[in-house]
């Protein structure tokens, strides 16, 4: 039988997500701890096709144990449903090849959604494009080698739909349906002008990352006033999300960094000094 297993600290939480998941036809595992976690998770692994953690665990540093998972190398997909609501968390993350990042709390149909699209790209591993969502880390490795061989530049672009004005401290999105509706038109819209091998997906409930080979600095201010050009029209359809705007930022290999780990530090900074100006 299909199973997912979730790590977090929080009762009510495991509660919650296990009664969502054991209604999708799914059977769960739940740990409160990375020793009760990694014990059922290698009992279990041929019939595990998700991990859901909580990186903000209270007695213990869940980004070590995202590591220590990834460093695994299992094929399965990892999901981030966590308390965390800051920049820096979304983008350690990110780095660490996580296929989904989820707010606490939740909605329930997104949440539902996003489990079974990650299931599927799991057990569909022929379709290149979904593989590519499913392997964030190791599809801009690729990319980053492949550009170092043939000497040609891969631009990254982190964009991020926010409150008109908000500050660090409030960044939080009114998930309701009529916003899902509204991110994903967001989505399939501005989706249109990216052309394979350009990867664009979304990432969370209001991020999207595009990773866009042989793509110089010029080009990607260029797509990204293409994809401000798309979402201004998109909303501006509905009064209910004129407080919100897309916010992107950009780099460039190998101007702003070697590897994927320079990259999307100097990408989160950047993406900070946007927000807070």
């Amino acid at each position: 039988m299909n199973k997912v297993i979730i790590l977090d600290d929080m009762a009510y939480m495991r509660y919650r997500v296990k009664d969502t998941i054991e209604d999708m036809g799914l059977e769960v595992c739940e740990s409160s701890n990375s020793f009760d976690f990694f014990n059922k998770l290698s009992d279990n692994m041929n019939d595990i096709v998700l991990i859901i953690l909580e990186v903000g665990l209270s007695n213990e540093d869940g980004f070590e144990i995202l590591k220590k998972v990834k460093a695994k190398e299992f094929n399965i997909p990892v999901m981030v449903l966590t308390k965390l609501n800051t920049r820096d968390a979304f983008i350690k993350c990110i780095k660490e090849g996580t296929s989904e990042y989820i707010l606490k709390p939740f909605n329930t149909k997104m949440f539902i959604e996003r489990v079974k699209k990650l299931i599927k790209l799991y057990k569909d591993e022929n379709i290149s494009g979904e593989i590519k969502y499913l392997n964030f880390e190791e599809y801009i490795n690729k990319q980053i080698e492949k550009s170092r061989q043939k000497n040609t530049e891969l631009s990254i672009i982190m964009s991020s739909i926010i409150k008109v004005n908000a500050k660090k401290t409030d960044e939080k999105i009114e998930v309701n349906d009529s916003y899902l509706v509204f991110l994903d038109v967001v989505y399939e819209n501005i989706k249109k002008i990216f052309k394979v091998p350009d990867l664009f997906e979304k990432y969370g409930i209001s991020a999207f990352i595009s990773v866009i080979p042989n793509c110089s600095e010029n080009l990607s201010k260029y797509k990204i006033s293409q994809m401000n050009h798309i979402y201004n029209s998109v909303r501006n359809e509905d009064s209910k999300h004129t407080e919100y705007e897309l916010v992107s930022s950009s780099v460039t290999f190998p101007k702003d960094g070697f590897n994927k780990s320079e990259l999307l530090d100097k990408l989160a900074l950047k993406m900070k000094r946007k927000i807070n100006a």
